[in-house]
């Protein structure tokens, strides 16, 4: 494969990193690094250190608030809604904590909030591939009980194409450009098996035609819909139901959350090339140099965080979290496998 030119990628994330890096848009990093909310609260003390203010009476004032940002959704009312049992059950958990879940415009800001010690965390797998060296994983995200996900490539039953390798001079579908399912992992699979990705994901492959998408679905609404594609990578999300159980390996089977009745379920048959490997689901993160006396607690109060430990958000919105599994910065080193292989560079964030 040719050296390819580092590219610098600041996008915003989209509703949710689960499936790994998907949907992102640049931001100003000056933008929302305090992610102010709607009440008015700046979340922090002035100088953001999160350490311990000169109060010593033993009220919940001796120890400065802790600043959890979030990209907000499209109707900020039902973000924060979302967030509020978060932010309830870990204060309950921690004697005088004072949570704050506060929104930024961009990705790009909410990483400048924590390298600049204005924020101490935020769920975002991209700030952590971006900043490995200051930034610690607190755990994993779980989905449908799993804190893994999976990515696939998949071509029709009257296909010729076998394995990988077949797909040379073949035209393909996929996701977002900076999704890790749905356009990073399936480029990086091809990539193994000895196609040459080009300028994949930003320019053009050269071993096959590469066309990307908006969204899981959309990648495979377009492969279903037009005959020149000749195969769809994507997250196993939108696959399963096209794909019957007996073509999964054990690994997707035992470890999927997405794993359930409705697999293989579709009249439309679709035939499995390649599953990845496991991938973490979105991890929470905390910048390296917080130094809080209150950081252990409310660490420990994440990871306690079960199904059904959260109550029911107001509002017909769900908890953006409902469970959390131990992790640890190593858990990301597949993905930053495949953003150095394909030449993707995440800025400075």
């Amino acid at each position: 494969m040719p050296d390819k030119a580092r590219r610098r990628v600041l996008q915003s994330t989209g509703a949710a990193l689960t499936a790994g890096l998907a949907g992102c848009s640049s931001g100003d990093a000056g933008d929302g690094s305090n992610g102010g909310s709607d009440d008015g609260s700046d979340g922090g003390s002035d100088d953001g250190s999160g350490g311990q203010s000169g109060s010593t009476d033993g009220s919940s004032d001796d120890y400065e608030p802790v600043t959890f940002l979030e990209t907000p959704g499209e109707t900020p009312g039902d973000t924060e809604e979302m967030w509020e049992p978060f932010s309830e059950y870990v204060d309950s958990q921690v004697d005088e904590l004072d949570l704050n879940v506060e929104f930024a415009d961009s990705t790009s800001g909410i990483g400048q909030s924590l390298i600049n010690d204005q924020a101490e965390m935020t769920r975002s797998d991209i700030v952590l591939l971006a900043n490995p060296e200051e930034i610690d994983v607190v755990g994993i995200v779980n989905e449908g009980g799993a804190s893994v996900y999976f990515s696939g490539i998949a071509t029709r039953p009257d296909s010729d194409i076998e394995e990988l390798s077949d797909l040379e001079g073949e035209s393909i579908v996929f996701a977002d450009r900076l999704s890790t399912s749905g356009s990073l992992y399936p480029n990086y699979m091809l990539d193994q098996a000895g196609l040459d990705t080009g300028e994949a994901p930003y320019g053009d492959p050269v071993d096959y035609d590469g066309t990307w998408t908006s969204g899981q679905a959309g990648a495979i609404e377009n492969f279903l819909n037009r005959d020149e594609f000749a195969a769809v990578g994507c997250d196993i999300a939108v696959l399963l139901e096209y794909i019957s159980e007996d073509q999964w390996p054990d690994r997707v089977r035992e470890r999927s959350g997405r794993w359930d009745d409705d697999v293989g379920s579709s009249s439309t048959e679709l035939e499995l090339v390649q599953a990845s490997q496991s991938l973490p689901l979105s991890p929470i993160i905390a910048r390296s140099s917080w130094e809080h006396p209150l950081r252990s607690d409310i660490e420990e109060a994440i990871l306690s965080i079960d199904e059904g430990t959260l109550r029911e958000p107001d509002g017909d919105v769900d908890n953006p979290i409902s469970a959390v599994s131990p992790g640890s910065n190593e858990d990301y080193q597949p993905i930053l496998d495949v953003i150095n292989t394909l030449g993707v560079d995440l800025g400075d964030l």
